[in-house]
C-alpha cells in the first residue's frame, strides 16, 4: 500500500513537468528534498537504537557495523543485517525507487507523454517481476536486508501510472467510482492473507500472489478518488487526523517495531488474556505515536524548514 501511494506522490511532479513540456523533467531540488526528509530522522534512529539493541541483544560488533552501514549509505547498496530494525528493508526499496524514477524520465524524454506513461508503468511492473521469476531473487528483511537488482519496484507501478493519468488529465470525475471498488479489493486481500497465515501452503502459489497484489490494486483504486476530490469518501480520507498520521508516519515507521519487540519482551505472552494483550499492543502504539510526534516536531520539522529555505535560495 505504501509503495503504491509513494509511487503516486513522488512521480506526480515529474508527470506535471512532462505534461507542461518543461525543459527539465526533474523537479528543482528533488534530490535535496528527499535527503532532508529521509536522512536526518534515519541517522537519529540509528544513533538512538544502536545502544538499545546492544543492551537488549548483545553482539556489539554486529550492531556497530550495521549502524555504520546505515549512516554511510552502504545499506542501500550492499546487504546488511536484518537484526537491526528489519522494517527498514522497505526504506532500501524506497530509496532505489527515488534513484530509478528520474533516470526513467530522462531516458524517455523524447517520447510523447502518453507513450512515456505506458513505458514507465510497464517497465516498473515487468522488469522487477521478470527478474524475480527468472532468478528467484526478491527483497528480503531476514537474515539480511537486501533489494537485489531493484526487484522491489513492481509495487510502485500502479501508483506511478495513476499519477500520470491524473497529471495528464486523462480521466473524468466518473473514475472516482473505481475508488469505491478499492475498499472491496483491499478487504479481499486482507481476508485472503489472514486465511493464508492460518493455512500456509508448502510454497507460494497463485493465490498468495493474488492476495498480495490485491493491496497494490486496491490502493491504486482508492487513488482514483483524485479524479473527484469532492467525493465524500475522498474527503473522509483527507480527515485532519489521518493527515496528521501521515505527517509523522516516517518517524513512526523508524521507531515502531523496536518498541513492539521490547513490549513483548517486557510483558511476556498474553496467554489468552485480552487485557494483557491490549496492554502489549496498546503500550507500544501510544509510546510510538507520542515519541514520533515529538521527534517530528522538535527534530525533523526544523530540518525540513531549513532544507526548504535552502532550496528556495537563488543559485
Amino acid at each position: 500500500m505504501f509503495f503504491t501511494l509513494s509511487g503516486f506522490l513522488i512521480s506526480w511532479p515529474f508527470w506535471k513537468r512532462k505534461a507542461s513540456h518543461a525543459g527539465s523533467l526533474i523537479p528543482p531540488g528533488y534530490g535535496w528534498r528527499r535527503f532532508w526528509k529521509i536522512y536526518p530522522p534515519l541517522a537519529l534512529s540509528v544513533l538512538l537504537l544502536t545502544p538499545c539493541f546492544i543492551l537488549w541483544l548483545g553482539d556489539a560488533p554486529l550492531f556497530l557495523r550495521t549502524a555504520i552501514q546505515w549512516l554511510t549509505g552502504l545499506a542501500f547498496v550492499v546487504p546488511v543485517s536484518g537484526k537491526f530494525n528489519p522494517v527498514m528493508w522497505s526504506l532500501v526499496v524506497e530509496i532505489h525507487f527515488y534513484l530509478v524514477l528520474p533516470l526513467l524520465f530522462l531516458l524517455t524524454k523524447p517520447l510523447p507523454a502518453r507513450t512515456t506513461l505506458c513505458v514507465i508503468s510497464l517497465f516498473l511492473l515487468v522488469v522487477p517481476v521478470s527478474i524475480q521469476t527468472l532468478t528467484g531473487l526478491a527483497p528480503t528483511f531476514a537474515p539480511e536486508i537486501s533489494d537485489p537488482f531493484c526487484t522491489g519496484l513492481s509495487c510502485f507501478c500502479l501508483g506511478v501510472g495513476v499519477a500520470g493519468i491524473d497529471a495528464l488529465k486523462l480521466w473524468s470525475k466518473r473514475w472516482s467510482k473505481i475508488g469505491d471498488a478499492g475498499w472491496f479489493v483491499l478487504l479481499f486481500g486482507l481476508v485472503g492473507m489472514a486465511w493464508r497465515q492460518l493455512n500456509p501452503p508448502a510454497q507460494a502459489d497463485i493465490l498468495t500472489y493474488l492476495f498480495h497484489w490485491s493491496f497494490t490494486l486496491g490502493t491504486a483504486c482508492l487513488l482514483c478518488y483524485a479524479a473527484a476530490p469532492e467525493n465524500p469518501r475522498a474527503r473522509w480520507l483527507c480527515a485532519p487526523w489521518l493527515r496528521w498520521c501521515g505527517v509523522i508516519s516516517y518517524e513512526w515507521y523508524l521507531f515502531h517495531q523496536p518498541m513492539i519487540g521490547w513490549a513483548r519482551e517486557l510483558l511476556g505472552p498474553a496467554g489468552g488474556n485480552i487485557f494483557k494483550y491490549s496492554l502489549i499492543s496498546g503500550l507500544p502504539l501510544v509510546a510510538g505515536v507520542t515519541f514520533s510526534a515529538l521527534v517530528y516536531r522538535k527534530f525533523s520539522l526544523p530540518i525540513l524548514k531549513y532544507g526548504r529555505a535552502k532550496n528556495r535560495r537563488p543559485a
